[in-house]
């Protein structure tokens, strides 16, 4: 593909993503990301054929700056605590940034999106996770009878409910607070008294608002 198509692509990517990650999917037609993108809505057909194509080429391209972002954030030597903390930071913002029904608008109304996001949690959140906690086991700081399987999986429920509107409908619930619960209820099912002295330390900024 010529550069020109490539950036006219990466455009209406990034116009697109502003628009979901501020209204919702289900909501956003072709003709808005059109006029948000300064375009013919047939131009931005010869690079997406449907809004299912789009919908799929924005995550691909999400979860794909995730693992980068995450993946610097892991190479920065830290202790396994530090590292949840930098995470729960990093969750922070992209939650700020996200339409509550963004996730619940994928696996309604975008299969192949979804499937996507399906693929990104089970072969990249897993295994941050998972290492993560036989990291914690390594220094001292998470119980060494812990199942790292199964806590590495009560994680990604977790995060999922946060985004399952039949749970919690952000009309009803601080999302951002209702994740920051979730994070700090998590560690403290892990730790050892060595370890929750250092979480609740490092993590004492971060999570004063639900304590």
């Amino acid at each position: 593909m010529k550069a020109e198509g490539t950036e006219s692509m990466e455009k209406i990517i990034l116009k697109t993503e502003e628009l979901f990650m501020r209204y919702g999917i289900k909501s956003i037609t072709m003709d808005e990301v059109a006029r948000h993108c300064n375009m013919s809505k047939k131009t931005i057909y010869q690079y997406f054929p449907d809004k299912d194509t789009l919908v799929k080429s924005i995550m691909e391209k999400h979860m794909a700056q995730d693992v980068c972002q995450v993946g610097l954030l892991l190479g920065l030597g830290l202790s396994a605590l530090e590292e949840v903390l930098k995470i729960s930071e990093f969750m922070k913002k992209n939650i700020l940034q996200i339409h509550p029904s963004v996730l619940f608008d994928l696996k309604k109304y975008h299969s192949s999106a979804y499937e996507v996001f399906e693929n990104h949690r089970d072969s990249h959140f897993i295994k941050v996770v998972s290492e993560n906690l036989e990291k914690g086991i390594s220094e001292g700081v998470y119980r060494p009878e812990i199942d790292v399987r199964l806590f590495s999986r009560l994680r990604i429920i977790e995060v999922e409910a946060l985004f399952d509107r039949n749970i919690f409908h952000e009309s009803e619930w601080d999302i951002l607070r209702v994740q920051l619960f979730f994070i700090d209820h998590f560690v403290r099912g892990l730790v050892t008294s060595k370890g929750l002295k250092q979480w609740e330390t490092i993590s004492e900024n971060l999570f004063k608002e639900i304590r």
